[in-house]
């Protein structure tokens, strides 16, 4: 795909989501379902069927967090022939948008609730809090999982679950954070791990609990928590590692446990660029790159591990979706930010494999993050996410469903983009073209 520049006039009709299109609760005051069995659940301009019978039991979503472009992922195959393989066998949306494309800890929330996120911490319930209340199962049926609590200015052990009254930790998933727990100077045992880490509220039963920390115990025991070797080795600093140890845990506890929801926050995308302004070893264009291929493989291996499990192949989907992307080019300082404005820091891609997703399907039909929430809760529940502001993706699911058409919800106007990133480039094109002219002068620097 080429490298292009959001037209002004398209920017400003997709704006921030507003949902005209209010999704209708499925449940009434008591707690009861609204529909019998098979009935409709209306949604925006939809009417999906209610439980339509979906294969998929286990759900393990890849927030590809802190910015990642779809020329460096999905349409490249040198960075990523993992994942470029892995689109045949699923579902691809190539036009997933955002709004915006700064403040990684809003958007992420964004993306884990499909609602405009006003706090890094979800205010309204995410995916696993939809699920957990409307499929059931017990607090090890869900999971989240991150490499560091606190990084770049954002805390991140604190999205799994929300602030909403009616949802909340009682409905949240089990978080373990890596750089919190798994190391080895580890000197506390699995239950005083899980004292520290695990709160009460989320509701393991006793025999729940002890499994927990019996689990701690034996990745410590065995260091099953060190990443394999990967063709682009894994960065030996704290946050990429604690990327690739979440991926590497991901089949364990899936194996372990067979819960209904593992989502796996990715966080060190964001070597793509330095907080000073100037070129970092630490924090550039190629670290990130590096990050990219390691993430890959990764990813990769865990889709190998699925499919390679009888019971597991047949019944788990895997999502992954960047909560944004990144600069349409490299600037001046070998870096790539995530502006405001440019085309690749606001559309990404969408990838969706498991028994109920079409195979080989793209879809280049304009969706948009907040989405997610609505799809993962229908796809796990058969029911909507009352609060979230997106829509069911019914593109991706086999014709066999019957779902109706995708609708795009209503959008508002946003701000002037605030940087002219095509003034920069062009500033930078004209200096770049000035020195080549001085260099190739007689005399030049002699």
């Amino acid at each position: 795909m080429t490298a292009k520049t959001i037209d002004r006039r398209d920017f400003f009709k997709l704006g921030a989501a507003a949902s005209a299109g209010a999704v209708l609760s499925t449940r009434n005051a008591a707690g009861s379902p609204i529909f019998e069995a098979g009935a409709g659940i209306p949604q925006g301009g939809m009417v999906l069927p209610a439980n339509p019978g979906f294969k998929t039991k286990h759900l393990v979503t890849v927030i590809l967090g802190n910015g990642a472009r779809k020329i460096d992922v999905i349409d490249n195959p040198e960075h990523s022939p993992f994942q470029t393989k892995m689109a045949a066998e699923g579902t691809v949306f190539t036009e997933d948008y955002g709004e915006t494309a700064n403040l990684h800890g809003y958007m992420y929330s964004e993306v884990l609730s499909g609602v405009d996120a006003p706090a890094q911490r979800p205010r309204y319930p995410t995916w696993s809090e939809y699920i957990r209340k409307k499929a059931g199962g017990t607090a090890t049926d869900y999971w989240t999982l991150q490499g560091a609590s606190y990084y770049r200015a954002w805390t991140w052990d604190v999205k799994h679950f929300s602030q909403h009254p009616e949802y909340g930790v009682k409905h949240g998933s089990t978080s373990l954070t890596m750089n919190r727990i798994f190391y080895p100077e580890q000197q506390l045992t699995g239950a005083q791990i899980a004292d520290l880490n695990v709160e009460k509220g989320l509701g393991h039963t006793a025999k729940e609990r002890k499994q927990v920390e019996e689990f701690i115990d034996s990745v410590l025991a065995s260091k099953s928590y060190v990443p394999p070797s990967t063709r682009e080795p894994v960065i030996n600093r704290e946050i990429p590692y604690g990327d690739a140890q979440v991926l590497h845990l991901v089949p364990q506890i899936l194996k372990e446990f067979k819960p209904k929801s593992i989502t796996a926050q990715i966080l060190a995308l964001d070597d793509a660029h330095a907080d000073f302004g100037f070129w970092d070893y630490n924090t550039d264009y190629w670290e990130y790159i590096k990050h990219i291929k390691t993430t890959d493989e990764l990813i990769g291996n865990l889709w190998r591990q699925i499919q390679a499990d009888a019971y597991l192949r047949d019944t788990t989907a895997l999502v992954i979706r960047p909560e944004c992307g990144r600069d349409d080019e490299v600037n001046i300082y070998g870096q790539l930010g995530h502006s405001p404005g440019n085309y690749y820091a606001h559309y990404v891609w969408f990838m969706a494999l498991g028994p109920d997703f079409k195979k080989g399907h793209t879809v280049t039909e304009r969706v948009q993050r907040r989405d997610v929430v609505p799809t993962l809760t229908y796809l796990m529940s058969g029911e909507n996410a009352e609060f979230a502001t997106g829509h069911v993706r019914t593109q991706m699911f086999k014709d066999e469903y019957n779902l109706p058409k995708y609708i795009l919800p209503p959008t508002a106007e946003v701000k002037e983009p605030a940087v002219d990133w095509e003034k920069i480039v062009e500033e930078r094109r004209t200096a770049e073209k000035v020195k080549e002219f001085a260099r190739s002068t007689v005399g030049y620097g002699d």
